[in-house]
């Protein structure tokens, strides 16, 4: 498309540009419902008193005329006539825009130019150029068409880009500039989003050249508002990358300005998870003499938890406290790291750093405590729980609803439900009635536990709340994980009779809670109906975890099944199915699954790639990633630094690749870098990574000096580990649980265990495995028992590699009736030994009965056998 100058006139002209038409429009009275419109607008527009209208192209521009105080009825006019199969023609267009346009009506002319765009040339039968063209010349005034062509071609602008036209809006967008007109800085926001979607980086910097050059665009407002946009449609790097020239060239230099563009960008690139660059933000802020607002700490950190980096969370408060003191900390910045450490699963975590919080005499709210009491309930100690409960309430912070919700869930989950009825008792005493909410949990808690769940469904009736369908779907649920199916089944069938298909979701949920996954299968296939959401999903996820190719299968039927009943499966789900394929190493099934997503064009997402590349790498199938790789580039997906990251483990030389594509690397490529460099024996590449990685400003963490340490160990230099051990706590970073691991697994003779008590670190389940591994190989197999139960009471799970080092001492050392008991006890905890782990126990023990068999031969008076005489290490 083209633009030509559009001649603004001075002089007064007709409102028809052409002679008129002999065509009649036929206008139907408005009594007839048109569909285009809603009941609310129709309310606005009123109602012709008139049978029908025929009238030539003047009698329309003169109707419109008479509607220029009221733009909803023009529009509705205008509708009416194409309506009835009529084609308006560019005067009448023009018209009924410069009537919206008069009245500030942006969001009803972008979707009015939505319309015309979608309708064509052809279908419209004039060009934009045309309508451009008699927009302006309908208005007399000069300057006022100079404003009104402005706001028109800048709507247009918008109204392109909205259906995806990104090229048609950057053309029109130029078109603009060449005739002087006033984009907005709305309008200067869809270029740039325009240009970033088409992958023009290129682009966009000389975008941002050209519009700081210019002599026209001096104004903070309008560069407020361009900033503003840019972080609301996910663009804040290059709101960033504007701050400084804009501070150079004196636009930004109002202190409260300034604070008002730094907080917008580093809150629009927290939600973007950019962290690094929203703390340099942060720095630039604080550089420039602006006080940060607890507002912005709080995205910062809010960002670490959703990205589950709580050790950087954590890093990043300590070191503003440290500069600042404990004043940046409100209840909002404690609560999002608490509930940080809660969705890593380090409750014990959460507990440690809300009672360390509380010692610094940091004001926590009732949310922090919220986060404190799930903590405590997710690790058993609900009398813990209900304790710091009422330390709550004796420091003056009264409990709402939802903390006495937490605490009757953990009564209920430890099948306390007196006591969970106790507590509603007390809720009402005080004056906080239960909500449905609460009713919902103490139902589905009573039907777990085997109680009488009917009770609290009458309790709710007679206390005006009424029962739900989630309701009957958490009960229905709880009975099928209590293995009461026959209550389940007749309820759900009392209340199908009222409601069909309305609680098939406690059903499917609560056999795959319950683990039976095939009745929950067989439930869900022989559905002629769509279920919701969240219940495909709960089904898809445990078919996907299970382990075998059986249930993953059953996972892609249940995919095409949702096709069927035009349920459209969240890209989540894809990924997960792919990546379940990968986990059993069953890439082809995966490759069938991805071009069966091709034919339905649904292009597979940044995860799904990266998951199939990582498992090619893993498997060592590196042509396949490598065409993986090639594929998601060609169909537009641009890799991402954990890609990256992934294909640096099989090929280093993928560094130029990355710099190539802009990708910026990160601690965690340049770590994995390191390792790869040290694992094909090349130091010299490694050091050289090692000093790139300072030059960029990226300080190394904790993962980065462990591997370091972990590969000198492997050179046997352990002079040089050591030494790479005490730079990390010059630097201030702290050593955690796999440091130490590293240090048990090179070097068992140096202890460490009170080092680590000192900075709080706790032993995790790979310390223990380490330290009992080394104790059997040694001989020590008392100590590896001790250390085992050790694990046990200090809540750590041992798991399938604690318990097979355990047995590989047991027999190593003769003692294959301890280690087939260790196996009986493993099986009991839930975890199943592999079968080359079986085979070893059984070839043991049959080889130990026949030696014992042969002696018995040779001693016939030997009064007790090998296994007899060798003292007991059987677990208990």
């Amino acid at each position: 498309m083209r633009l030509f100058p559009i001649p603004l006139l001075s002089h007064v002209r007709g409102l028809v540009r052409r002679a008129p038409s002999s065509r009649l429009y036929a206008v139907p009275a408005l009594a007839c419902t048109n569909t285009t419109i809603s009941h609310s607008e129709q309310f606005k527009e009123g109602n012709f008193d008139v049978q029908e209208l025929e009238l030539n192209q003047v009698g329309v521009l003169r109707v419109l005329t008479t509607m220029r105080d009221d733009p909803y009825l023009a529009l509705s006019f205008l509708k009416r006539i194409e309506g009835n199969g009529a084609l308006p023609s560019v005067q009448a267009y023009a018209a009924v825009i410069r009537i919206v346009c008069s009245w500030s009506l942006d969001e009803k002319l972008s979707n009015f130019f939505v319309g015309l765009i979608k309708k064509g040339d052809e279908g419209r039968g004039f060009s934009v150029v045309d309508l451009l063209n008699a927009v302006g010349e309908g208005e007399e005034d000069e300057k006022l068409s100079f404003l009104l062509l402005s706001r028109v071609s800048s709507a247009l602008v918008k109204a392109y880009a909205k259906i995806g036209m990104f090229d048609e809006a950057i053309e029109l967008f130029w078109g603009i500039e060449q005739l002087g007109w006033d984009a907005d800085a709305e309008a200067y926001v869809v270029v740039v989003q325009a240009l970033h979607r088409k992958g023009d980086s290129e682009g966009v910097e000389k975008f941002l050249s050209k519009l700081l050059s210019s002599e026209t665009r001096k104004h903070c407002f309008f560069y407020m508002d361009f900033i503003e946009g840019l972080c609301v449609n996910e663009m804040a790097l290059q709101a960033y990358i504007l701050l400084r020239p804009l501070r150079n060239a004196n636009i930004l230099v109002d202190e409260s300005d300034l604070a008002v563009a730094y907080r917008k960008v580093i809150k629009g690139l927290c939600n973007e998870m950019k962290l690094e660059e929203a703390e340099r933000a942060l720095l630039d802020m604080e550089e420039c003499g602006i006080d940060p607002d607890v507002c912005v700490y709080s995205a910062v950190v809010e960002g670490h938890r959703k990205n589950m980096s709580f050790s950087r969370a954590l890093r990043f408060v300590n070191d503003k406290v440290s500069q600042q003191g404990k004043r940046i900390i409100n209840p909002v910045i404690a609560s999002s790291i608490l509930q940080c450490c809660c969705q890593m699963g380090k409750f014990s975590e959460a507990y440690d750093q809300f009672i360390d919080f509380r010692n610094l005499n940091i004001t926590l709210d009732r949310f922090c405590y919220n986060v404190a009491f799930d903590a405590l309930i997710k690790l058993g100690r609900v009398d813990a729980a209900i304790e710091l409960f009422r330390e709550m309430t004796c420091e003056g912070i009264a409990p709402d609803v939802v903390n006495y919700t937490t605490l009757i869930g953990g009564c209920c989950q430890q099948g306390r439900c007196v006591e969970a009825i106790d507590l509603i008792i007390e809720m009402e005493n005080k004056g906080k009635p239960p909500d449905i909410v609460t009713y919902n949990v103490l139902a589905g808690g009573f039907a777990r536990n085997a109680e009488n769940a009917s009770d609290i469904l009458k309790l709710m009736e007679a206390r005006g709340v009424k029962p739900s369908s989630v309701t009957h779907n958490m009960v229905i649920q709880g009975l099928v994980v209590a293995g009461k199916i026959d209550e389940a089944e007749a309820l759900y069938q009392s209340l199908e009779e009222h409601k069909p298909g309305g609680n098939v979701a406690g059903i499917v949920k609560g056999y795959c809670e319950a683990g039976r996954l095939d009745e929950a299968f067989e439930r869900f296939i022989r559905l002629d109906f769509p279920l919701p959401k969240n219940v495909y999903f709960t089904l898809f996820t445990s078919l996907c975890a299970a382990k075998d190719e059986y249930h993953i299968d059953k996972a892609q039927k249940l995919l095409e099944r949702m096709w069927e009943l035009g349920v459209e499966p969240g890209k989540s789900m894809y990924g997960k199915l792919i990546g379940a394929w990968c986990r059993v190493d069953d890439v082809g099934k995966a490759k069938r699954f991805l071009k069966a997503m091709k034919r339905r064009e649904i292009v597979p997402d940044l995860f799904t790639y990266t998951i199939m590349i990582k498992t090619c790498c893993r498997l060592n199938k590196l042509k396949q990633a490598d065409a993986f790789f090639r594929d998601m580039k060609k169909r537009g997906v641009k890799p991402d630094v954990v890609t990256y990251t992934v294909l640096a483990k099989k090929n280093p030389k993928i560094d130029k690749d990355m710099k190539a594509c802009g990708v910026k690397p990160d601690v965690f490529y340049y770590t994995t870098l390191i390792n790869t460099y040290y694992r094909l024996n090349n130091e010299k590449k490694a050091r050289a990574v090692v000093q790139e990685m300072k030059r960029g400003g990226i300080v190394p963490d904790v993962a980065t000096y462990t591997v370091l340490i972990n590969t000198y160990y492997r050179l046997n230099n352990q002079k040089k580990a050591y030494e790479i051990f005490q730079e990390m706590k010059r630097r201030r970073i702290c050593p955690d649980v796999v440091t130490y691991t590293v240090f048990l697994n090179h070097n068992p003779e140096l202890d460490m265990k009170r080092e680590m008590k000192a900075i709080g670190i706790k032993r995790d389940v790979h310390y223990y495995t380490v330290l009992i591994h080394h104790k059997c190989k040694i001989g020590e197999l008392e100590e590896a028992k001790r250390i085992f139960h050790e694990m046990n009471e200090s809540g750590v799970k041992p798991d399938e590699v604690s318990y097979t080092a355990l047995i590989a001492g047991c027999l190593r050392n003769g003692y294959v009736l301890d280690a087939d008991r260790v196996v009986q006890v493993m099986r009991e905890n839930g975890i199943e030994p592999t079968e080359a782990l079986k085979n070893v126990v059984l070839s043991t023990m049959s080889k130990t009965k026949r030696c014992l068999s042969r002696q018995r031969s040779k001693k016939p008076i030997l009064e007790k056998s090998t296994g007899e005489v060798q003292s007991s290490l059987l677990i208990s």
